[in-house]
């Protein structure tokens, strides 16, 4: 969204700071649960009756899987599916004239930082899915894998960093499927090490399966992040099963240990689905003491919802939604545990904080291992990336101070 927003910005237009001064408003709407789905059309229909004269354009996931109920939505004018989405301001110009900027007002650079957008910027590498998890419904909303070209990305990716972003993420449904001829994710972000000035560089979603040992050693050079995203699902070798997951769990811990052992105080996050069809009390205590096991440094947890169009809605023993709420409290009950066990691993040591933005005196931020940091100062940071030391955790957050005299402030925190 922030990439539409900055062509947007580019072709002349002007982000509205509130949705009663917009005259245009793009939503992409999710599908992944009934409830993301549920909240992309009350999105919609809500910013349509603050301002009913703007025109809404629908795109993403739920605007691709059911594009008849998305057009019929009260206040819907335009649905452009995912595989349309780059043409996403063509479609808009051409099906709103009138709202074509007239002038030369833009920026003309989709590749800077907007006023009031993100300190790091998202580059998707690859899209769809060629896995048949039972329970998904990507391979359908987004098709079958297909990843960019290496000169596309490289180009990109160099034209963010010298316009003043120092963080890139990788994006994509998983970025180890990412194939172009020979090239693998690991050759792309070598080349993007050697051909861009690109300070930090983040990677998102990796299959478990898939994960190249290679990385490990660009890792070790400092400038991609201590963080890898990989999805669990379940630490029930039966659930797991039943999910298609080409995996155990036990194959899923040696990669944890192999990773550990050669990236010290690595942010290892992960996906949990509690309460899928036929997970019984034993599969739901089992996959908890897993993730405990893993030391997770953060778990996103989510409930099973069942997906038209899945294998998953025709197994037998669905879980009771009584029983899958409970269940969800465990395991975020777990997760904040080992949120907060990770963040007093790392006390005392140095990292490198991206900061973010500034809130009643404090500069917010992330590190390279993916803990979120706030710290007090006077003024504006000489850059947004700098090394500082983590002293303390309070009200959920990383407190840190800056190294030059991090003995004394450490007494005020």
């Amino acid at each position: 969204m922030e990439a539409l927003a900055r062509e947007f910005v580019a072709a002349g237009h002007r982000i509205a700071r509130r949705v009663e001064e917009a005259d245009l408003h793009v939503v992409n709407t999710c599908t992944v649960t009934h409830l993301a789905a549920r909240d992309s059309r009350k999105l919609a229909r809500r910013r349509h009756r603050v301002n009913p004269r703007m025109k809404t354009v629908l795109t993403g996931c739920y605007a691709s899987a059911e594009p008849g109920a998305a057009t019929a939505l009260t206040g819907v004018d335009l649905v452009v599916s995912n595989l349309h989405k780059a043409e996403l301001l063509h479609r808009v110009h051409a099906a709103f004239p009138d709202l074509r900027p007239s002038g030369t007002q833009g920026a003309d650079n989709p590749y800077v930082p907007l006023a009031y957008g993100n300190a790091r910027a998202a580059v998707k590498i690859e899209d769809g899915c060629n896995m048949r998890c039972s329970f998904c419904i990507i391979p359908i909303t987004r098709g079958r894998q297909q990843s960019r070209s290496p000169e596309t990305v490289v180009t990109e990716v160099d034209a963010l960093s010298q316009g003043g972003f120092e963080e890139i993420v990788l994006t994509g449904v998983q970025i180890s499927s990412y194939r172009s001829g020979s090239w693998r994710l690991f050759d792309l972000v070598q080349a993007l090490l050697r051909r861009t000035d690109v300070r930090r560089l983040r990677l998102t979603s990796i299959a478990p399966w898939e994960f190249d040992p290679r990385l490990l050693d660009l890792v070790s050079q400092g400038r991609v992040c201590r963080h890898f995203h990989l999805s669990l699902q379940s630490g029930s070798a039966r659930t797991l099963r039943r999910m298609r997951r080409p995996y155990s769990p036990v194959q899923f811990s040696r990669l944890l240990d192999r990773i550990r052992h050669r990236v010290p105080g690595v942010g290892i996050t992960t996906d949990v689905i509690v309460g899928f069809p036929g997970e019984t009390e034993a599969e739901a205590a089992e996959s908890l003491a897993f993730v405990e096991s893993c030391a997770f440094s953060r778990v996103h947890a989510f409930p099973y919802s069942e997906r038209p169009g899945t294998p998953a809605v025709q197994l037998p023993d669905s879980v009771p939604i009584r029983v899958r709420r409970r269940r969800m409290e465990q395991m975020l009950d777990l997760a904040a545990r080992l949120e907060r066990r990770f963040i007093a691993s790392q006390l005392g040591e140095v990292s490198e904080v991206l900061w973010e933005g500034a809130r009643n005196g404090e500069w917010f931020g992330t590190t390279d291992n993916y803990i979120h940091t706030r710290m007090k100062r006077a003024g504006q940071p000489q850059s947004q990336l700098e090394a500082v030391r983590l002293v303390a955790r309070r009200e959920g957050v990383c407190r840190a101070v800056p190294l030059r005299n991090d003995d004394a402030e450490a007494l005020t925190i």
